[in-house]
């Protein structure tokens, strides 16, 4: 159990600066934090607070083209030791929020870097644990949001990006989030096209999570991709192509992976894929190329293995492995 370690220090610095509007309050209690904030532009608002030893916290608000660079906000708080964060953003009315730590000894570490480029776009982090890392980025685009939550241990790892394809398809309305309990955990989510959602959830240790939707050239339209594993040493990857497409995976029990593939290089349409696995050492891939094709796998008791592909047009896959 964790011992609540009582923080002396005297009060750093604490102060407000406006220009252009513009407002700024970096607060620091404890010993050797350093923070550093840039702002240009109007109306932007840039708040942190440190409280603790050695922790870092860089805010960056300046212009993008054709976004101007006006109501930014962006927020982070540092409770525990040797912690450290950045936020840039470059455009207008995005949010950024970062939270690191809840003051328990142990809690140090953290590492939390926000970048967003666009408008009205909005990001949070919370990590409450040690040494766990969130890396977000929101580029060439407008209404995406990302949320991390790592909470209950230590050594997670979160990434997610939503940015514009090489198609000029445009990154939109896009929502991501992970949230991962336990130790050794980790979430990756790349989002490109409009209105797409991907959901990770891990409960565990170490289990890996991997959602992509879109590709460099094309983005997805209206995806949706889910992840649940309890347990640890899973595998869960999911890549989406197209538009309209609904991936599911859950998985409780141990070293399981399970892998769903929908639409490739010219797209596809409207696919459904779903793999549900309790017990352990179970395997399982659903490939589904063409439009309105459904895939369904169950695998219960330990040691399964489901391959499915499906090429073509309206085609239905039933798999059920020692599974009510």
């Amino acid at each position: 159990m964790k011992k609540i370690s009582f923080l002396a220090g005297a009060l750093l610095m604490s102060g407000a600066a406006f220009a252009q509007g513009n407002i700024q309050s970096l607060s620091q209690t404890g010993n050797s934090n350093m923070g550093t904030v840039t702002q240009s532009g109007s109306f932007s608002t840039a708040t942190g607070i440190q409280s603790g030893n050695s922790n870092e916290l860089t805010q960056t608000q300046g212009s993008a083209t054709g976004y101007g660079n006006t109501l930014n906000t962006a927020i982070t708080t540092q409770n525990s030791s040797s912690n450290k964060a950045s936020q840039t953003q470059y455009g207008s009315r995005n949010e950024a929020q970062i939270t690191q730590g809840d003051g328990i000894s142990g809690d140090d570490r953290n590492q939390a870097t926000q970048l967003q480029i666009g408008q009205r776009n909005k990001a949070k982090a919370t990590q409450i644990g040690g040494d766990s890392k969130s890396y977000q980025e929101q580029r060439d685009g407008s209404r995406n949001e990302a949320t991390v939550m790592q909470r209950g241990g230590d050594f997670n790892d979160a990434r997610q990006v939503q940015r514009d394809a090489t198609s000029g398809y445009g990154t939109n309305d896009n929502k991501a989030s992970i949230e991962q309990i336990g130790n050794y955990n980790k979430s990756s989510q790349e989002q490109q096209g409009v209105e797409n959602q991907a959901s990770a959830i891990q409960n565990g240790a170490f289990n890996e999570a991997t959602q992509t939707q879109g590709s460099n050239f094309d983005g997805s339209f209206r995806s949706i991709a889910s992840i649940e594993q309890l347990g640890s040493y899973n595998k869960a990857t999911q890549t989406q192509r197209g538009d309209n497409q609904r991936a599911t995976i859950e998985q409780d029990g141990n070293l399981n992976t399970a892998i769903q593939t929908q639409g490739n290089s010219i797209g596809g349409v409207g696919n459904r894929a779903y793999i549900d696995q309790d017990g352990d050492n179970h395997y399982a891939r659903q490939i589904q190329t063409g439009v309105g094709n459904q895939a369904d796998t169950w695998q219960g008791a330990n040691s399964n293995t489901s391959d499915v592909s499906q090429v073509g047009n309206n085609n239905t896959s039933v798999v059920k492995q020692n599974h009510p």
